[in-house]
């Protein structure tokens, strides 16, 4: 999988899809936007992207693979920070790092940074930031353990 954010649950789904639309001209119905269990329902061509639901605050769980990397010419990264300026949301995705608890946060200003997640819930919970976030300015921030400095 090329991509794999989460993205808030306040955001509706469909403001996802629209993103997608205006800002890399992905068309409408290339984007799946329901549950796992329906998506063989879905019209026409396979989606080049899935958003379904998942559990906590960042209940949109979106997936897509090369076919959407053609099309955006857009890293993980950058897409989520478009996405989330453009439908003022909030996201996470996986930092790159071995530590399983972090991820990058990325604001509805489209500013980001690594944050620590709960690692004793199983939902995405933000314990707090590794760094500042300029878009998340009051989301605590605790310096990451001597082991993690070395980003």
């Amino acid at each position: 999988m090329t991509y794999g954010i989460y993205f808030d649950r306040e955001t509706p789904a469909e403001a996802l899809r629209q993103a997608l639309h205006a800002i890399y001209n992905v068309p409408l119905a290339s984007v799946y936007a329901g549950p796992y269990e329906k998506l063989n329902d879905h019209p026409g061509a396979d989606p080049v992207a899935v958003i379904t639901p998942a559990d906590g605050q960042f209940g949109h769980e979106f997936s897509a693979g090369d076919k959407l990397r053609e099309l955006t010419k857009a890293n993980e990264l950058e897409l989520a920070r478009a996405i989330c300026r453009f439908a003022h949301t909030r996201a996470l995705l996986d930092d790159g790092s071995p530590a399983p608890d972090y991820w990058f946060l990325v604001a509805a200003d489209g500013s980001y940074g690594r944050v620590q997640t709960d690692p004793d819930s199983d939902e995405l919970a933000v314990l707090y930031a590794l760094e500042p976030i300029t878009g998340e300015p009051d989301l605590p921030v605790v310096p990451p353990p001597d082991w993690a400095r070395t980003w």
